[in-house]
């Protein structure tokens, strides 16, 4: 009888932190990353792609995006697909703080709430409009959750390559460094794992390439458009030009009010510096470095605060919680921005 009115008050606790992040997560960041018309990116490409993505002009390395929402048949004009790709973030963070509410702490749950509200992830998709990126958050997410979830280690594969598989049909590039940032600091602390995720990662490349030879010999979809070649021309003057200016703001904006959170994990977990910089090396070779760096060092900056909170006594994981709701109020106190082309761009 105990067991069971703790496993429903355990319930309930989630189901109501749930609902208080559904909120948070659906007023907060608008107002707070508020942003004139001139400062938002707007991909008007996906919206033609999403009325048939099977022709010449799909990126083949961004195709789950223009596809499911082709078969929602949900897009009819562009103001839908905005709506949807919120709805997709809004969903990501519910699904996250839920289920850490419910995994370890539901103080933990409202922690990383606010952390999200905050964090320059949710600056970019308030204000990139049309890109494939919520998705992708939505897939890493669901890896994240599967890594710290209870299967039997053959289902726990087929769960994860399935993830990794949308992944990376959505964008394969962003999805190979997300997973390979996850999975190497998580290893840090579940080396008994590692069999775990080589096996999904070598499951999910043989149906990729799978997935990729039969695209490029059934439909329109061609090589087109590859990463390959932006990074080709990035280096010589153009990347000295981009990474040398505004060193100083373009590393303000990595985290804006999330820094003293990020220092202290810092901190905490020496280890982490490893991975911000790694993020902030492959973000160096974009155009886009400040939506680039939020989308690679979200997932890692997650992980890390999940695993501090397991070892943390209570007056660390108090300091946690200032300084996540404390990141709301630095977000306040200065004009914010993103880094892009080796300019700042000015929400306001």
């Amino acid at each position: 009888m105990k067991f069971h009115l703790k496993l429903s008050f355990r319930w309930t606790k989630t189901i109501l932190v749930s609902i208080v992040s559904f909120v948070i997560l659906l007023k907060l960041p608008p107002v707070l990353f508020d942003a004139k018309f001139e400062a938002k990116v707007f991909n008007f490409g996906i919206y033609h792609l999403i009325l048939n993505p099977w022709t010449e002009n799909t990126q083949w390395d961004q195709f789950l995006t223009p596809w499911i929402l082709w078969v929602s048949g949900l897009i009819s004009k562009p103001e839908d697909l905005v709506f949807i790709l919120n709805c997709i973030t809004i969903l990501s963070g519910v699904i996250l703080v839920g289920f850490i509410s419910h995994q370890f702490d539901w103080i933990l749950g409202i922690t990383v709430c606010f952390l999200l509200s905050s964090s320059p992830l949710y600056l970019v998709f308030q204000t990139w409009i049309g890109f494939s990126d919520p998705f992708t958050f939505l897939l890493i997410t669901l890896y994240l959750i599967l890594l710290h979830s209870e299967f039997l280690p053959k289902l726990k594969i087929l769960y994860l390559s399935f993830v990794l598989l949308l992944g990376m049909t959505n964008h394969l590039f962003q999805m190979l460094a997300l997973v390979l940032l996850v999975n190497v600091f998580y290893l840090v602390y579940h080396k008994d794992k590692i069999k775990i995720l080589l096996g999904a990662f070598v499951f999910a490349s043989v149906l990729y390439t799978l997935f990729f030879v039969s695209i490029f010999t059934y439909t329109a979809i061609g090589w087109n458009q590859t990463r390959v070649s932006v990074f080709s021309q990035m280096w010589g003057n153009g990347f000295i030009r981009m990474n040398q200016s505004e060193f100083f703001l373009g590393t303000v904006g990595l985290f804006h009010g999330l820094w003293p959170l990020v220092v202290y994990i810092m901190y905490r977990m020496p280890i982490s510096i490893l991975g911000f910089v790694f993020c902030y090396l492959l973000s160096m070779m974009t155009y886009d470095t400040g939506r680039v760096f939020a989308i690679l060092s979200t997932p890692i900056l997650l992980l890390f605060s999940i695993q501090n909170w397991q070892t943390a006594n209570i007056f660390e994981k108090r300091i946690s919680i200032l300084f996540s709701i404390g990141s709301l109020l630095i977000c306040k106190l200065y004009p914010l921005f993103y880094k892009w082309d080796g300019k700042i761009i000015y929400l306001q």
